[in-house]
């Protein structure tokens, strides 16, 4: 029976060895790139709905508006979050780094986790930037 034991714990412990509960640095790495290669698709919307809020700024729609000046600095606050939003990317494409001879897998995992954090921040401030431009240009009736 204590051998039967033995052997079940044994079992256990290599079935539990083998169950690798933390993704490898490739998973992360293609997960960072997925996220990446998307936020690339978004980018060209961003560019969109900064040139239809350009276009909205110099209307004379907004320029009859009775709150003229008010709607002007919410659209040009808008185009500024936009613009952020295009230089986080850009800055986050310009600083990512792909060469890692000589380091441990443990080194690249914990690359690819801070940069999961980085590209998500970057996917956050596009995401606020669109709805809120996409919101107005609504508003405004832009097409």
């Amino acid at each position: 029976m204590n051998r039967l034991n033995i052997l079940l714990l044994g079992l256990v412990a290599i079935f539990l060895i083998s169950c690798k509960t933390e993704p490898d640095s490739e998973a992360v790495k293609k997960e960072v790139l997925n996220i990446h290669d998307k936020l690339m698709i978004d980018g060209e919307k961003v560019i969109k709905n900064k040139m239809k809020l350009d276009t909205i700024l110099l209307s004379d729609q907004i320029k009859q508006a009775p709150d003229s000046a008010l709607q002007k600095q919410k659209v040009s606050h808008l185009i500024s979050d936009l613009n952020a939003a295009d230089e986080k990317m850009m800055d986050w494409m310009h600083f990512f780094k792909d060469d890692f001879k000589g380091k441990t897998e443990q080194d690249k995992l914990n690359y690819y986790k801070a940069e999961m954090v980085k590209i998500r921040a970057v996917e956050d401030s596009y995401i606020k930037a669109t709805r809120a431009s996409d919101s107005l240009i609504k508003v405004y009736q832009y097409k």
